[in-house]
């Protein structure tokens, strides 16, 4: 870290003159600093407009429940005191026995409530350790918000949102058609998996679809069941006739998934400027 030289401060209750460097300076004025040579200036707990602070908090394990035979909803409760805010479609990370672990929040902020779907197939370790710590324990710590694909910045409302996931993405598209009930936005959902049973809340989706709240597209790569789509997502989307002004489009899913539906889409003349998913920041191509 460089040296500072900057003019001095006087406190206004004690008229005290103090200067960067001394024991007790208790402020820096950056404003008149001069750097000696290359530096570093960290700030913490500052947040950029419309950005809400990230923090740390012990949560309340309040319910397991199993939704299909390798997912599971999880039920967390925030502790009470300062209301915690995040934007529909951020995630969060568990914070167990020193390693960090990101999942989606899967409902818009109501209350201290924090839903969770994951997915712990038996070849998935990390997982499986994770399953059996919220078993275990009655507390788990969590670090939120964090994610910057979400309904804040997906804002444009005069263009439709579509919402395209695979298996647990639908998390991250349920918190934010949460949120944008009221908005009274055009949706379409596409949600696609292997099989019937790993679109674990299709019956929500339904009900949603059936309000007319959104449009949903269930699609099954490996199976066939009347009334849905067959194929891939992405090619469920590019069947799909596109609206006068192009949509906005959250992608939700694996690396491979969320590339391969960007490829697809883009290939077909959308605008990648419009396509966003959380993988793109976590895991950007070389």
């Amino acid at each position: 870290m460089g040296e500072l030289l900057v003019g001095s401060v006087q406190h206004s209750k004690t008229g005290q003159i103090t200067r960067a460097g001394e024991q007790n300076a208790a402020r820096v004025l950056y404003c008149v600093a001069h750097a000696l040579e290359d530096c570093e200036i960290k700030v913490p707990n500052t947040t950029a407009p419309g950005q809400f602070p990230i923090v740390t908090k012990a949560c309340q394990v309040v319910e397991v429940k199993r939704l299909s035979a390798y997912i599971s909803q999880v039920l967390l409760q925030l502790p009470a005191g300062k209301k915690i805010e995040w934007y529909p479609g951020q995630y969060l990370m568990l914070l167990i026995d020193g390693q960090e672990y990101a999942f989606s929040i899967a409902n818009a902020p109501v209350e201290r409530q924090v839903e969770l779907h994951i997915r712990h197939g038996v070849e998935n370790v990390s997982a499986q350790k994770i399953m059996g710590y919220l078993h275990e324990n009655s507390t788990v710590r969590v670090k939120l918000p964090m994610g910057t694909r979400h309904l804040g910045a997906l804002n444009d409302q005069q263009r439709p949102l579509w919402l395209i996931c695979g298996s647990t993405g639908f998390a991250q598209a349920k918190a934010m058609v949460e949120g944008a009930i009221e908005q009274k936005r055009e949706i379409h959902l596409f949600w696609g998996a292997r099989q019937a049973e790993e679109l674990y809340l299709h019956e929500l989706a339904q009900e949603w679809a059936s309000k007319g709240v959104l449009t949903y597209t269930a699609v099954l790569s490996d199976e066939y069941v009347e009334g849905f789509a067959e194929g891939l997502v992405h090619e469920a989307v590019l069947a799909t006739p596109v609206p006068a002004e192009q949509p906005q489009c959250l992608i939700a899913g694996s690396p491979a998934m969320a590339w391969a539906v960007f490829d697809a889409l883009t290939a077909a003349g959308g605008d990648p400027q419009l396509l966003h998913s959380d993988v793109f920041d976590y895991a950007p191509r070389g």
